[in-house]
Protein backbone atom coordinates (compact mmCIF):
# COMPACT_ATOMS: atom_id res chain seq x y z
CA UNK A 1 0.00 0.00 0.00
CA UNK A 2 2.83 2.42 0.70
CA UNK A 3 4.03 2.50 -2.94
CA UNK A 4 0.48 3.30 -4.11
CA UNK A 5 0.19 6.19 -1.62
CA UNK A 6 3.61 7.45 -2.66
CA UNK A 7 2.61 7.27 -6.33
CA UNK A 8 -0.64 9.13 -5.62
CA UNK A 9 1.29 11.88 -3.81
CA UNK A 10 3.76 12.19 -6.67
CA UNK A 11 0.97 12.41 -9.28
CA UNK A 12 -0.79 15.03 -7.19
CA UNK A 13 2.42 17.07 -6.93
CA UNK A 14 2.99 16.88 -10.70
CA UNK A 15 -0.57 17.95 -11.48
CA UNK A 16 -0.35 20.86 -9.05
CA UNK A 17 2.84 22.16 -10.69
CA UNK A 18 1.93 21.30 -14.29
CA UNK A 19 1.75 24.04 -16.92
CA UNK A 20 -1.81 25.34 -17.08
CA UNK A 21 -2.59 24.44 -13.50
CA UNK A 22 -4.10 27.19 -11.40
CA UNK A 23 -1.55 28.74 -9.06
CA UNK A 24 -1.61 27.31 -5.56
CA UNK A 25 -2.68 29.59 -2.74
CA UNK A 26 0.33 31.64 -1.68
CA UNK A 27 2.44 30.55 -4.67
CA UNK A 28 4.79 33.25 -5.91
CA UNK A 29 3.89 34.68 -9.31
CA UNK A 30 6.07 34.26 -12.38
CA UNK A 31 8.24 37.35 -12.87
CA UNK A 32 8.34 38.91 -16.32
CA UNK A 33 10.80 41.71 -17.08
CA UNK A 34 9.54 44.36 -19.53
CA UNK A 35 11.68 47.17 -20.94
CA UNK A 36 10.23 50.44 -22.22
CA UNK A 37 12.29 52.49 -24.66
CA UNK A 38 11.74 54.76 -27.65
CA UNK A 39 8.09 54.04 -28.24
CA UNK A 40 8.08 50.29 -27.70
CA UNK A 41 7.85 47.67 -24.99
CA UNK A 42 10.06 44.62 -25.10
CA UNK A 43 8.76 42.00 -25.14
CA UNK A 44 5.65 43.40 -26.79
CA UNK A 45 3.77 40.10 -26.62
CA UNK A 46 3.55 38.09 -23.42
CA UNK A 47 1.79 34.74 -23.10
CA UNK A 48 0.30 33.51 -19.84
CA UNK A 49 -1.98 30.66 -18.91
CA UNK A 50 -5.53 31.08 -17.70
CA UNK A 51 -5.47 31.61 -13.93
CA UNK A 52 -1.72 32.32 -13.88
CA UNK A 53 -0.56 35.27 -11.82
CA UNK A 54 2.44 37.20 -13.13
CA UNK A 55 4.48 40.03 -11.73
CA UNK A 56 5.48 42.51 -14.42
CA UNK A 57 8.71 44.35 -13.63
CA UNK A 58 8.81 47.44 -15.80
CA UNK A 59 12.03 49.30 -16.44
CA UNK A 60 12.71 52.28 -18.72
CA UNK A 61 15.84 52.71 -20.80
CA UNK A 62 15.13 56.39 -21.39
CA UNK A 63 12.40 58.66 -19.99
CA UNK A 64 9.38 58.33 -17.69
CA UNK A 65 6.66 56.13 -19.19
CA UNK A 66 3.22 55.00 -18.14
CA UNK A 67 1.91 51.43 -18.25
CA UNK A 68 -1.76 50.54 -18.44
CA UNK A 69 -3.46 47.25 -19.20
CA UNK A 70 -6.72 48.27 -20.85
CA UNK A 71 -9.72 46.91 -18.97
CA UNK A 72 -7.66 45.36 -16.17
CA UNK A 73 -7.38 48.30 -13.78
CA UNK A 74 -3.58 48.32 -14.03
CA UNK A 75 -1.99 51.76 -14.21
CA UNK A 76 1.59 52.50 -13.05
CA UNK A 77 4.42 54.91 -13.84
CA UNK A 78 7.73 53.49 -15.01
CA UNK A 79 10.61 55.57 -13.61
CA UNK A 80 13.32 57.09 -15.80
CA UNK A 81 16.43 55.12 -16.68
CA UNK A 82 18.54 54.36 -13.62
CA UNK A 83 15.73 55.15 -11.16
CA UNK A 84 14.52 51.61 -10.51
CA UNK A 85 11.48 49.82 -11.83
CA UNK A 86 7.71 49.66 -11.39
CA UNK A 87 5.77 46.53 -10.51
CA UNK A 88 2.35 45.55 -11.79
CA UNK A 89 0.55 42.28 -11.15
CA UNK A 90 -1.75 40.60 -13.61
CA UNK A 91 -3.81 37.44 -13.37
CA UNK A 92 -5.07 35.93 -16.59
CA UNK A 93 -8.50 35.17 -15.22
CA UNK A 94 -10.15 34.82 -18.65
CA UNK A 95 -8.66 33.75 -21.99
CA UNK A 96 -8.19 36.54 -24.50
CA UNK A 97 -5.94 39.38 -25.58
CA UNK A 98 -5.28 42.26 -23.19
CA UNK A 99 -3.67 45.34 -24.73
CA UNK A 100 -1.14 47.27 -22.69
CA UNK A 101 0.12 50.73 -23.56
CA UNK A 102 2.12 53.71 -22.43
CA UNK A 103 -0.40 56.18 -21.06
CA UNK A 104 1.98 59.04 -20.37
CA UNK A 105 3.01 61.27 -23.27
CA UNK A 106 6.63 60.34 -23.96
CA UNK A 107 7.33 61.80 -27.40
CA UNK A 108 6.37 61.73 -31.07
CA UNK A 109 5.91 57.93 -31.27
CA UNK A 110 3.92 57.64 -28.04
CA UNK A 111 0.74 56.43 -29.78
CA UNK A 112 2.59 53.37 -31.13
CA UNK A 113 3.83 52.22 -27.72
CA UNK A 114 1.63 49.15 -27.21
CA UNK A 115 1.81 45.46 -26.54
CA UNK A 116 -0.45 42.54 -25.71
CA UNK A 117 -0.87 39.98 -22.94
CA UNK A 118 -2.26 36.77 -24.43
CA UNK A 119 -4.11 34.58 -21.94
CA UNK A 120 -4.42 31.02 -23.22
CA UNK A 121 -7.17 28.69 -22.02
CA UNK A 122 -6.11 26.01 -19.53
CA UNK A 123 -6.52 23.37 -22.23
CA UNK A 124 -3.61 24.94 -24.17
CA UNK A 125 -1.20 24.93 -21.20
CA UNK A 126 0.65 27.90 -19.72
CA UNK A 127 4.22 27.63 -20.96
CA UNK A 128 5.46 31.02 -22.19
Amino acid sequence: MLPRALLASLVSLLITNAPGAAPAQGQTPRIIEITAERFEFWPSEIRVGEGEEVELRLRSQDTLHGFRIIGAGTNVLIPKRGKGYAVARFTGSQPGRYTFECNRMCGAGHNFMRGVLVVRPRSEGSAP
